[in-house]
């Protein structure tokens, strides 16, 4: 049954105060396909719909598709769990659920059905939904498909761009001492997260929180969904990656050490700070072929491999491995990580089949990329002692490979999870964690800091809770401790730590992750007074 409900739309955070000042007309979805205008929301039971939302981290009107399966039914009052779904290089959300009024993408299909028994052998046999069984349950998630591109008349050099699902470096960007491009820098970290979750979950029939929130991605889409999962583990209960590329440096990322020391290496007194110029210079024009261009548009995303080195790894989910450290009350880790990536063998083609040659060819040079990308992430995982579920299956880098094996990764999804029924079991929130980022003001598990430096460079943070917390770097740290925590320091719940003076540029060749970056101090909560 094809349900459909139109309702106002409702205003989310200031995101439809202030129109952004590009927005002077809706963009147009990719394919000529008509979505539903920022004002208005067209909820569609039982089918793709696509959406626009005025987004001011972008500049412009950014579409997105969505399904609410029938179990989700506006009608039933229920709430349902979302799962993100993030596309691959030079692809859109079509890529993931197919065109508004559909429902036969493999995400779609995977919520009802499932491939045969056996058919791990030979995976392409069973691409076709339509080759699928009943699945033992109907799992009823609503999925959203974000854009993850620049958009015409919003932000960034041009329109098309590959987003990177990443908030852009803004020394490239209008004002910055680098500038390659005249308007502010896009952000599409802060859009998914702070634009894109919120309307979601105010207008479409979504549970709100943590508990009702999974992200997954395929390619580049799952480059964002870890890099996203990672710097945010306290917004999903899940993130999932399909041969995703998770480190363009193409370099070893160093793993912080579980041991710091008091004592760092950083100027005896302050210093003033001075960026290194990005020698690459802007690429944008460079006429490559879609899938290889898209590489080259880190350099407008995240800058110099080399000069901005601390800038790409405060990016790279291969740097932010340890973030998954957080661990609930019996021990258990709070963030649930699934993946898997494909063996690079062209499996259909090796059968006998033909008519897979031209795919095979086109398609495998990539899966070749993002294979040691992949390897180097489970051994980031593996050195932070992070729990993660990992596979390697038959094929390459295309969709015939892959389809069959995305009930699985629903399955995994939807058991940590809250229902609709009120059932399932979200994890509750670590009662200890650790976490690193580059970002100079944000928030984790409610705790919020907020760093006076100039240099770009990592602060980590270990062993945080309610008792204490170790960090590692260089300024000054505000540190805010979440009400519920009831400590403090000195009788406040807000603090400063003196991290001593900053270095002179940005953080070198990861150096961040070694124990002698920067200072460390650790430091003891005590019971605040009522």
């Amino acid at each position: 049954m094809l349900v459909v409900l139109l309702v106002t739309v409702a205003a989310v955070g200031g995101i439809h105060g202030v129109a952004p000042a590009r927005a002077a007309a809706t963009v147009p979805a990719p394919g000529g396909i008509q979505c539903a205008p920022p004002t208005s929301i067209t909820i569609t039971v039982g089918a793709v719909g696509c959406q626009e939302l005025m987004s001011k981290d972008l500049g412009a009107a950014a579409p997105f598709e969505f399904y609410v399966p029938p179990q989700c039914d506006p009608a039933r009052r229920v709430k349902c769990p979302v799962l993100y779904l993030l596309h691959g290089f030079g692809g859109d959300y079509t890529e993931m659920l197919g065109t508004p009024g559909t429902t036969t993408s493999a995400w779609i299909q995977a919520e009802t059905k499932q491939p045969p028994p056996g058919f791990e052998p030979t995976p392409w046999k069973y691409a076709d939904p339509t080759t699928w069984v009943p699945a033992p349950s109907a799992l009823g998630i609503i999925l959203v498909a974000p854009l993850g591109q620049t958009l015409p008349g919003g932000y960034g050099p041009q329109a098309g761009m590959d987003s990177y699902y990443a908030d852009w470096n803004p020394r490239f960007a209008a004002g910055g001492d680098e500038q390659r491009y005249n308007t502010p820098p896009p952000k599409f970290e802060s859009y998914l997260v702070d634009e894109l979750v919120p309307f979601v979950e105010h207008n479409l029939p979504a549970g709100r929180g943590r508990d009702y929130r999974a992200i997954a991605g395929v390619s580049l889409g799952g480059f964002g969904s870890y890099k996203l999962g990672l710097q945010h583990p306290d917004e999903w209960t899940t993130m999932m990656s399909v041969s995703g590329a998770h480190n363009f440096l193409f370099a070893p990322a160093p793993q912080p050490g579980m041991v710091t020391l008091p004592v760092g290496v950083q100027p005896p007194v302050p210093v003033t700070y001075t960026p290194l110029p990005g020698p690459t210079g802007a690429v944008t024009s460079v006429p490559l072929p879609s899938q290889a261009g898209t590489f080259v548009t880190a350099l407008d995303a995240f800058g110099d491999p080399a000069a901005d080195q601390a800038y790409f790894r405060g990016n790279m989910p291969t740097d932010l491995a340890m973030n998954a450290r957080a661990y609930e009350k019996n021990g258990a880790q709070a963030f649930g990580i699934d993946g898997f990536v494909n063996d690079m063998t062209p499996a259909q083609t090796l059968s006998g089949d033909t008519s897979a040659v031209q795919s095979d060819v086109s398609s495998e040079p990539f899966e070749n990329i993002v294979f040691p990308m992949n390897v180097d992430m489970e051994a980031a995982f593996t050195q932070q002692g992070v729990a993660n579920t990992f596979a390697i299956h038959r094929g390459n880098h295309s969709d015939r490979y892959r389809n069959a094996w995305f009930r699985g990764l629903e399955d995994f999804a939807y058991g940590r999870l809250a229902h609709a029924d009120g059932g399932g079991s979200a994890p509750p929130s670590p009662k200890v964690f650790d976490y690193r980022s580059i970002d100079r003001d944000f928030s984790i598990w409610k705790w919020h800091f907020t760093v006076d430096r100039a240099p770009v460079e990592f602060l980590t943070l270990r062993s945080v809770s309610c008792g204490g917390l170790t960090l590692q770097g260089s300024g000054t740290v505000e540190v805010a401790v979440p009400r519920s925590c009831h400590t403090g320091v000195a009788g406040k719940s807000t603090f400063t730590v003196d991290l001593g003076p900053a270095q002179a540029t940005d953080e070198p060749l990861g150096l961040g992750a070694t124990p002698v970056y920067g200072r460390t101090v650790q430091v003891s909560l005590t019971r605040l007074h009522r």
